[in-house]
């Protein structure tokens, strides 16, 4: 049996030209936040949680699975603003490794976001509809 009689079962398997691009970049994006919420020593679950995501982008087909990313980098921006210690290890270079780490953080979940909606944008639709 040849591979085109089996269609791929995972997200990135079945993706194709921009959209595989942009499935692969929120996944790597992603993984940029994870290393700068560790690389901050923050002690929370970030750096499991964001691998995690990525690899349900990767591997969960369905067209709209990539805004899972969108969503959860928004949350986790919003909520890093909205804390005053994050907030301050953002705007304080003088702790370039946590200022770096930081903006890496943030970085990472914009990108992820925009590739996320990006892949969402460019999928083709799994069934078309006749009328």
């Amino acid at each position: 049996m040849s591979a085109e009689s089996h269609p791929a079962r995972t997200a990135l398997g079945r993706a194709r030209g921009r959209h595989r691009a942009y499935l692969v970049a929120t996944c790597v994006a992603l993984l940029v936040a994870a290393i700068g919420d560790e690389a901050t020593g923050y002690d929370g679950p970030g750096p499991f949680i964001y691998p995690a995501f990525a690899l349900l982008v990767a591997l969960v087909p369905g067209r709209f699975t990539p805004l899972i990313a969108t969503a959860m980098g928004a949350f986790f921006v919003i909520g890093g603003v909205a804390s005053p210690v994050f907030v301050h290890r953002l705007l304080d270079p003088g702790h370039l490794g946590d200022f770096v780490a930081g903006w890496g953080q943030m970085a990472g979940f914009a990108v992820a976001a925009m590739c996320a909606v990006a892949a969402v944008v460019t999928a083709r639709p799994s069934r078309q509809l006749s009328v």
